[in-house]
Order: C-alpha cells, then structure tokens, then sequence
C-alpha cells in the first residue's frame, strides 16, 4: 500500500491535470461538441433546434417552430428550402470565438445561423461552455451571421431566427412528428 502522502499527490496530480485538460480541450480551439451536446434544444417559445452528429465534424441541424413545423427559407437566386437537415460545422466569429455555424443560406454565402455553446456563471456573465460542464447549465445562444446579400434585409434573411432566444436541452429527445412528414 502506497504512503499518504504518495496518495495526496496523485489526487492532487489528477485534480491539476483535469483543470489542465479542461482549458485546452474546449474553450478556444474546440472543433466539434461532445455526443451529449447532440440532441433536441427548445427555447422558451417552444421553437427547437435539433443537432445531429454526422462525418468529419459536420452536422446536420434542424429549426422547427413551436408546433414543431420547419421554417422555409426563401433567398434571392436560391431555391426554397426548409429549415432541415441544414449543415453545421465548426467556426469563429469575428472575436475568435467557436461557433456551430448553420448555413442558413447559400452555402459558403451565408446568412448563417450561429450556435453558441455557453454557461451561466457565478453573477450570471457567460463563458464557453466545456466539456466536463453539467448539461443541465448549458445554453445555446443563438446569433445571425450576415450574409453576402443580406445587409440591406432587417431580418438579415433569417427572419424565422427571430426572436433570438437562448435555447435549453430539451428533456425529450423526440421533435414534433411534423419533422419526419417533411423529409
């Protein structure tokens, strides 16, 4: 049987090393999000966003309204589409930050539907959420990333991302039937 103080000093290793992971595994440099992070989101109005894990880091991400419909989404030059199965990968914002960009348009020409992965701290300030973060605080916050036609729209061509309310796992992981009638 090892010493105490043997003992103390690997606990107190292991505590060191899983702050130590938690600061490079997640913040800054995350290029995807964890399994349980997938899933069905809802926010208070009841529209949900569901994530699905596909290769290589993409996914696919649904937005479905209250009664669980899809949205359509109708640009300039474009076909209509509705809001499901869109791709989302992993990006930065204009601060650096990473963000479940969803191309919420032509893709590569935005509008984008942005996804942040965030938890309410002490004094409610917002930070990244990581990966050892209980799921249960976690929130989406969700922003529009303008795109290259869309600066002279008010809704920045997303109109059904609006009202811009953070989103919360949802306790069923089951969206309305409505999204299975539309593919």
């Amino acid at each position: 049987m090892a010493p105490k103080s043997c003992l103390y000093l690997t606990v107190g290793m292991h505590i060191q090393m899983k702050s130590i992971l938690d600061l490079f595994s997640l913040t800054k440099n995350r290029k995807s999000i964890p399994k349980a992070w997938c899933g069905l989101w809802a926010d208070r109005n009841g529209k949900q966003v569901l994530i699905e894990s596909t290769k290589h880091h993409f996914y696919a991400v649904t937005v479905l309204d209250s009664g669980g419909e899809p949205f359509k989404i109708q640009l300039p030059g474009d076909t209509p589409k509705n809001t499901i199965g869109l791709t989302g990968s992993f990006g930065r914002d204009a601060s650096g930050n990473p963000t479940l960009q969803v191309e919420a348009g032509i893709n590569d020409l935005g509008p984008t539907y942005n996804l942040y992965f965030l938890v309410a701290e002490s004094g409610q300030k917002l930070r990244l959420a990581r990966n050892s973060d209980d799921l249960r605080h976690i929130i989406i916050k969700p922003n529009v990333g303008m795109g290259l036609y869309d600066d002279w729209e008010d809704d920045l061509g997303v109109p059904w991302a609006f009202p811009l309310e953070d989103f919360k796992k949802a306790k069923n992981e089951k969206p309305q039937q409505a999204l299975n009638d539309h593919k």
